[in-house]
Order: structure tokens, then sequence, then C-alpha cells
């Protein structure tokens, strides 16, 4: 597989790729907006593809602001309005976060976070950097919290961007094809 990435591996292998099930986390500011969108997203997506049982999709946030919050309600209605599931409760990034094979950050600063939280770099990614026209755009996918449900929409269609490259690095992981 081969992504855009800083300074990053072109190929991230898996800590336990013997076992068969993965982890992959998405982390953002208060999990309440971009980490739950993705999160929803690929977890629908790979049980559409029949991998639900050997893949686990979280979010975190990286702060407790809003930890037991349901996702905002823009982003409810663009999960919901793509046909997408909705249904989360914010969570504070811990251990179990920190230790997936995969840990995504939506933001630069994200990433600076998970490093200094001694996530493993080659464990580490940004969202974006599994989007193949990544080079050309910002690394971080933008925080819509402030902004309007068009904000959203384009939230939306950053992620759907890069989740096809994220399901290559699954397959590759899992040695699916």
């Amino acid at each position: 597989m081969t992504r855009q990435s800083s300074g990053s591996p072109t190929s991230r292998p898996c800590a336990r790729c013997s076992v068969s099930e993965l982890h992959v986390t998405f982390i953002c500011s208060g999990n309440i907006c971009r980490s739950p969108m993705a999160e929803k997203m690929f977890a629908h997506q790979l049980a559409q593809r029949g991998l639900a049982e050997r893949v686990r999709v979280s979010s975190a946030g990286t702060g407790g602001w809003h930890i037991g919050s349901g996702a905002d309600e823009r982003a409810v209605a663009v999960l919901r309005g793509h046909g997408y599931p909705s249904e989360h409760r914010a969570a504070q990034m811990d251990d179990e976060h920190l230790s997936a094979d995969l840990v995504i950050a939506l933001g630069r600063n994200h990433e600076r976070l998970l490093r200094q939280a001694g996530v493993d770099p080659v464990r580490l990614a940004m969202l974006r950097s599994f989007d193949p026209r990544s080079g050309a755009h910002p690394e971080d996918v933008e925080d819509p919290y402030y902004g309007t449900i068009a904000d959203f929409e384009e939230t939306f269609t950053v992620i759907t961007a890069a989740l096809p490259g994220l399901h290559d690095w699954v397959d590759e992981q899992l040695g699916a094809s």
C-alpha cells in the first residue's frame, strides 16, 4: 500500500498480525464530531464487507469535555443523511486507544499529543494520509464544530476520500483480497 505521509512508512505492519482481530481507533479533540463520524463510517463499511468480527473500530478525544455525550447533532444528521449509524457516546483516549494496531489522528495537534503519549510512530497515522489526493490538501481534517451543517458535509467528504486507503491497509494486515 502506498500512502502519502510526512516522514512515515508507506506500509504499516500490524503489531499483532498473527491474531484475527485488528483494532483501529480515530482520535480528535472532543470525540463528538470528526472521530465519531470516521468511526461510524469505517465500521459500517467493514460490516458491509463482512469484516466486523475481525476489525474493531473505536474513537476517542484528546480532551474529556464531552465524555458520555452523544455525537454533535450536525454530525448525527450528516451520518444519518448518508445512511450511516449515529449512536455514539464520547470517550477520552485511554490505554485501550493508545495501544490500538492503528491510531489515526484527525489533526496534526492530535498526532503530536499521541506521539507525546507514547504511541509508536509505526502505529500512528494522519487520516488524510490514506487519501491519494492528500498531497494537494492540508493534512488536517478541519474541525467543523464552530461551523455549519455544510462544514460537517465537508468533513464527511474528506473522511470518505480517505477510507478506501484505510480499507487497503486492513486488507494487507488481514491478508484479505
